[in-house]
């Protein structure tokens, strides 16, 4: 696989996350893929979970907890198996009304055309923050 093809496959599934086009990003992601953001007591969504049923809890709990106003991936920087997105993020926490902003790194890893591993990685202190 080449570097542009694998940020091809990334930056099409965040034109389907702003679709929120579920179908279209699980077609790009390995059914055991591992999808993590870092633990935080504060954040629900925090943590790492497993396969397609792993990544649609994480998506149902965001949608609870979370109103997305803004993700801006800025660049994209990749080799041979892995894509790293830097961008920038505003959220509001949906029990508490307030909002958080952080830049982002994401980094997702890619196997026979197919998004393996997505972490996320973003200021948690402001985002637990938001949420108490």
């Amino acid at each position: 696989m080449n570097n542009q093809a694998n940020i091809g496959i990334v930056g099409q599934l965040y034109e389907a996350f702003s679709r929120k086009d579920i179908a279209g990003m699980m077609a790009l992601m390995s059914e055991d893929i591992e999808w993590g953001e870092p633990e935080n007591p504060y954040n629900p969504a925090g943590g790492t979970r497993r396969g397609h049923a792993g990544f649609l809890e994480w998506l149902n709990i965001g949608r609870n907890a979370e109103e997305i106003l803004i993700l801006s991936p800025k660049r994209f920087l990749s080799d041979q198996d892995s894509v790293a997105v830097v961008g920038y993020m505003k959220c509001k926490a949906v029990k508490t009304g307030k909002i958080y902003e952080s830049d982002f790194v994401h980094l997702a890893v890619i196997e026979n055309n197919k998004i393996v591993k997505f972490q996320e990685f973003f200021d948690t202190y402001v985002a637990g923050e938001a949420f108490r």
